[in-house]
């Protein structure tokens, strides 16, 4: 459907896609897209551009790539499109209050979480590793203040002791351009944003950038909260520990030991009359369901150990 709201969409892939997306098939009014310039990907490093960029290439819509998006170049290109309002999703650079003022009805965030908590860089992956029991979207007024804008908006996504982070991630992406769209449409029929709710600072929760090492097991935890950040740490950083000889193990697929009589030291591999491959921790154990070790394929567990990559009574995460 058309409207007369004039809209200018800035994100980042991949979680930006799908909103990007479902506002273009909506046919809401997108007079431009603001993304990250090209860069060189690939062993022979040819320039590409990104998918939101070639997304509003295919569908005729003004393209801005700044480098930096405080620029006063950036900020008088985003004047001449004279949008009422802009839509931030993933976009990856801090917006100053001279750019927060220019859209005739600011500027508002679809972010990953139920803010107050989880502010940041990494709702998703702190989500499942915390152990929460309930996520979401929302959209957010924005504010100079990181994630800290009143809250217009939001969907829950209940959780539960098997999510993962790319299940989440996918899950709010879907959702977030699901609730994007509806919103849109209140407003473009107000013209005006609804009423926000203040976030209460006493629930609010922080998160930064996710690191490689933040996907280093440490088996000195409980199996609970080692089977946690696992699941946290699937796709980007990866679960890994380290083998005995040094190299690294990434665990791919993993679950709660529910035989209590597996025990021993934390980081002690045990193995199973069925070849099971455990892996004991301060309290309780994990069971490790697909492996690979580094510059080799992934395998499954049995076959892991029938290659001689592993034996009982070795300590893992110790090098």
């Amino acid at each position: 459907m058309g409207d007369d709201l004039r809209i200018v969409f800035m994100g980042s892939p991949p979680f930006a896609d799908k909103a990007l997306a479902a506002l273009i098939s909506a046919g809401h009014n997108i007079v431009g897209v603001v993304s990250a310039p090209a860069g060189r990907y690939g062993r022979g490093r040819q320039r590409s551009e990104n998918s939101i960029v070639r997304m509003a290439l295919e569908n005729n819509l003004v393209s801005l790539q700044p480098q930096s998006a405080k620029s006063e170049e950036f900020k008088e290109q985003f004047k001449a499109l004279n949008c009422d309002l802009a839509v931030v999703v993933s976009y990856g650079q801090i917006l100053d209050s001279e750019f927060l003022a220019l859209p005739k009805l600011g500027c508002v965030n679809v972010h990953a979480s139920l803010l107050p908590r989880w502010r940041g860089a990494s709702p998703i992956q702190s989500a499942i590793k915390a152990g929460d029991e309930l996520s979401g979207v929302c959209i957010q007024k924005m504010v100079l203040r990181l994630d800290a804008g009143d809250v217009l908006v939001s969907s829950e996504i209940p959780l539960d002791s098997e999510s993962t982070s790319p299940w989440l991630f996918n899950t709010c992406a879907a959702k977030g351009a699901e609730l994007l769209c509806q919103f849109i449409e209140q407003v473009n029929a107000d013209k005006q944003l609804p009423e926000g709710v203040k976030q209460d600072e006493r629930f609010a929760s922080h998160c930064g950038k996710v690191k490689k090492s933040d996907g280093e097991l440490d088996w000195a935890h409980s199996a609970k909260e080692v089977y946690q950040q696992i699941r946290a740490s699937l796709g980007w950083p990866g679960a890994v520990s380290s083998l005995p000889a040094g190299d690294n193990l990434k665990i791919l697929a993993a679950q709660l030991c529910a035989n209590s009589n597996i025990r021993g030291q934390a980081g002690e591999v045990i193995i199973g009359e069925e070849f099971e491959l455990y892996v004991c921790c301060q309290e309780g154990a994990i069971e490790l369901v697909e492996v690979q070790r580094s510059g080799k394929p992934k395998t499954n567990a049995k076959d892991f150990i029938n290659g001689n990559n592993i034996s009982a009574g070795q300590i893992l995460g110790v090098n």
